[in-house]
């Protein structure tokens, strides 16, 4: 996608929004959990929103040990909206989006042809955490998406956490809990890379917080 494609594109905003709340009816849920120690990934297909104590199940089922919800500790989330904070210093950049709303929907929309090729500087977005929980974390990634029929695309995810998520089907909410162990007296880094094979892809936040406070929904 040029410059040209992309301000063509920007150009129908409300077309775009009204596109978005008719996927919206229609869209399914899923919840990939990664244990980024071993690349394991475990995608579950859910019929309703995500729920927060079979969350933390699938958490636990990666054999950490996560204990009963104990005092809030620090939790750090960009959006559109709120893509940057100084106290520490978090920000978020997001690349070659055809459209950003930061108002009441707050995310992120990508749309791609179906003869989209990889190259070396794919769309996505980059993320910095400058002062991590300094013990076990979770990073949450939130995020709409649909394949093109026939095909399976793949988020990938790199930096302090990594891992890759395919997207196979109609359109559908996503949560990616990605498990890991922050470098001590590093900051926290992660890169999300849109690959082949996408159709449509909505982003809507990425959060850091430390493990035992898992319980508890992305969005609110």
């Amino acid at each position: 996608m040029d410059g040209a494609d992309l301000s063509k594109t920007a150009t129908r905003e409300p077309s775009i929004r009204g596109q978005l709340a008719e996927l919206t009816e229609r869209q399914g849920w899923v919840h990939h959990v990664v244990d980024v120690d071993t690349g394991e990934v475990m995608t579950t297909p859910l019929d309703r929103p995500l729920a927060p104590l079979s969350r933390a199940e699938r958490l636990a089922g990666l054999g950490h040990g996560i204990p009963p919800p104990s005092p809030w500790g620090p939790v750090y989330k960009l959006t559109a909206r709120s893509p940057y904070q100084t106290a520490p210093l978090n920000w978020l950049s997001v690349y070659d989006a055809v459209i950003t709303l930061p108002d009441a929907q707050d995310h992120v929309y990508w749309s791609f042809p179906e003869d989209f090729q990889s190259s070396h500087d794919l769309p996505g977005l980059r993320s910095h955490f400058d002062e991590p929980p300094q013990q076990r974390c979770v990073v949450t990634l939130v995020f709409a998406a649909s394949s093109w029929a026939g095909a399976v695309g793949h988020i990938r995810i790199a930096g302090s956490a990594s891992g890759r998520i395919p997207i196979a089907g109609n359109y559908a909410e996503h949560t990616v809990d990605l498990s890991f162990a922050p470098l001590p007296g590093s900051p926290v880094e992660i890169f999300v890379f849109l690959e082949p094979g996408l159709h449509q892809v909505v982003f809507y936040s990425i959060t850091l917080q430390a493990e035992r406070v898992i319980i508890g929904t992305p969005r609110i």
